[in-house]
């Protein structure tokens, strides 16, 4: 049986789900290989300091991540005195996206963004809980034909985007958790955020 369907037969009632809920939570964070985080901040790092853009894709949920991640490690980073940090999320524009959707396919709405933007040595981090979203696969083909740094981080069992990317990190999980690997999606956004403005001297408090 799926991990929340588990949970959610033996609760008895609300409090009990949450509490079920927030404990698998930790679960899934310690689930992370531990060598993965430090090598995204380092590629993140790297991408800045070499005046490269970093990319971020996603569908659905794992969009709203990356466009969290795009806010927070773009505008939000600045630090008077250093070049700002370039980074873009493909999910953002509607325009762009439904545009290439009707005219092109909507399994190409990544990769003729790339196409336009993407530069050799750029770094492209892409967001799929099962790891097998078509889109995100033709991006991903793409950005590592073009030359980019490629990262992917998905759920389940990393799907085809773990064998498709330079770095992969797995957030392993039955078919049902799309929630808890969201969840882990913004936890390791965070991570690596919070990480590379300190580094720069942003400081969190304002």
């Amino acid at each position: 049986m799926d991990k929340l369907e588990t949970i959610y037969e033996a609760s008895s009632d609300t409090a009990a789900y949450s509490h079920a809920y927030l404990a698998h939570m930790v679960d899934v964070i310690k689930a992370i290989p531990g060598d993965d985080l430090p090598r995204l901040i380092e590629l993140t790092q790297e991408a800045v300091t070499g005046d490269k853009t970093i990319f971020v894709m996603a569908n659905g949920g794992s969009g709203a991540v990356a466009n969290h991640w795009a806010n927070d490690l773009g505008p939000n980073s600045v630090v008077p005195g250093q070049p700002g940090i370039r980074i873009i999320s493909l999910c953002e524009n509607p325009g762009s996206i439904t545009a290439i959707g009707n005219d092109v396919s909507f399994d190409e709405i990544f990769t003729v963004q790339l196409q336009s933007f993407m530069r050799p040595g750029d770094l492209v981090i892409a967001l799929s809980v099962s790891g097998n979203s078509p889109n995100i696969l033709s991006g991903m083909d793409y950005a590592r034909e073009a030359g980019a740094v490629t990262v992917g981080i998905s759920g389940m069992d990393g799907g085809a985007l773990a064998g498709k990317c330079d770095h992969a990190i797995v957030v392993p999980s039955t078919r049902d958790e799309y929630g808890p690997v969201e969840d882990a999606f913004s936890v390791i956004m965070h991570v690596v955020i919070t990480y590379v403005m300190q580094e720069r001297g942003r400081r969190l408090a304002h």
